[in-house]
């Protein structure tokens, strides 16, 4: 099975999918973000602006670490790209995030041209966000995980741990939906323990350091969808139905990271993409864009976008849910019959 809602682990298919060539709707959509990329690039050149994160990132060469709330493993890079002009190095990092939303939704067997067509993308591309990267190394991890390059995919996993709510939660559960034994899944996880020992030689309090400045200057959650802000730790809930339901492997999976921006305390509306780039079907298209009344009413608009996940979360549980009542009923008749006769 391999249609939408629902994580195909053949690793054949995943390498027929990244040979394909575009179809008319994904080089329409890299088209157009290519395009729009071009028209930020010439209106941040004619106003003097830098975008937002993207600013964040490279300030971090200079020593301003405000508002920078990633591990500092990630610093190497962000020193690299700020050697360049800033807009150069803008157009170089979007354009990366652009095919690594590409490749993820190619590995996973998800709708690129979908995911490239949402407002949240859009959003994410004007800011010079990370979340495209996030998704790269992702679907890397995973690449590797199905094709038993453990050192590839714990670089993969690495990476996008980057961003903890992300990688660590999407990561962990990839992890564990690979069609492997527990040995492999442990060799995946020696390079990230290398890797992270060797930013504590570099950067030994960096941990400390991150703590101080969320506690200082505490990340915005204006755009944050996760439930939690409305009923709590209960929002955790979520994440109990997809184990006890009698779902597939494949979709149990697809039901668990639709529950992950529902559960998290804080989960930006544009780190969707990451869910967006997996088999969830046409909601990014058709859900994710009602962020486009973000110009009418900002970011309270923003924070009611928890209804993606949770219709893909619905539309993954309901069926079985309904399939499992409608079995027990049976087998209730069937009893009582058995006890007439």
């Amino acid at each position: 099975m391999t249609s939408a809602l629902f994580l195909d682990p053949d690793a054949g298919a995943m390498d027929t999918r990244l040979r394909r060539r575009p179809t008319r709707w994904e080089t329409f959509a890299l088209a157009l973000a290519f395009g729009t990329l071009g028209l930020f690039l010439w209106l941040d050149n004619s106003l003097g602006y830098i975008p937002f994160d993207y600013n964040v990132y490279i300030k971090t060469a200079h020593g301003d670490l405000l508002q920078f709330y990633y591990p500092d493993w990630i610093l190497p890079l962000f020193w690299l790209w700020a050697k360049l002009p800033p807009l150069v190095g803008f157009g170089l990092w979007s354009a990366v995030n652009v095919l690594c939303l590409f490749f993820a939704a190619r590995v996973f067997g998800g709708r690129a041209a979908l995911t490239l067509l949402t407002f949240q993308f859009f959003y994410s591309l004007f800011l010079g966000q990370i979340n495209g990267l996030l998704a790269g190394g992702l679907a890397l991890g995973w690449w590797g995980m199905t094709h038993k390059k453990w050192g590839l995919a714990g670089f993969g996993f690495w990476l996008a741990a980057t961003k903890f709510q992300i990688g660590l939660p999407f990561g962990f559960l990839l992890w564990l939906a690979a069609e492997t034994n527990w040995r492999s899944r442990l060799r995946v996880l020696v390079l990230p323990l290398l890797l992270t020992l060797a930013s504590f030689v570099l950067y030994p309090d960096w941990p400390f350091h991150l703590v101080e400045r969320i506690q200082a200057f505490a990340p915005y959650d204006w755009g944050s969808i996760g439930l939690w802000r409305t009923i709590g730790p209960a929002a955790l809930l979520f994440f109990l139905p997809p184990f006890f339901l009698p779902l597939e492997k494949g979709r149990r999976f697809l039901a668990l990271a639709a529950a992950i921006p529902l559960a998290l305390p804080y989960f930006q509306s544009a780190d969707l993409l990451v869910l967006f780039v997996l088999p969830v079907g046409w909601f990014p298209l058709m859900l994710g864009n009602l962020g486009f009344l973000f110009f009418i009413y900002q970011f309270s608009v923003l924070r009611l976008l928890w209804i993606i996940p949770l219709v893909i979360y619905l539309s993954i549980l309901l069926p079985s849910a309904w399939a499992w009542i409608k079995s027990v009923r049976a087998q209730g008749v069937s009893h009582r019959e058995g006890h007439k006769e």
